[in-house]
């Protein structure tokens, strides 16, 4: 199933566009989306699923947009 990734331009290291498109298999979750890209999964504080936010542990869909924004930190 393909799958679009926003990262946004914080994520330039990873994916220069701040996009991407992937095909995973069927059954995928929400951070599977992570390992082709090669971001680590201690950068990413939230994950929304076609606007909506979810859990790492969020089954995809085929045509399913992620966006992945980064841990914020404050002092």
């Amino acid at each position: 199933m393909r799958i679009i990734v926003n990262a946004g331009s914080w994520a330039r290291r990873w994916l220069p566009e701040g996009l991407a498109e992937l095909e995973l298999p069927e059954g995928s979750f929400v951070e599977d989306v992570l390992a082709p890209l090669g971001i680590p999964p201690e950068e990413i504080g939230l994950f929304s699923v076609n606007g909506k936010a979810v859990q790492k542990e969020a089954a995809l869909s085929g045509g399913n947009t992620v966006r992945i924004f980064p841990v914020i930190m404050g002092g």
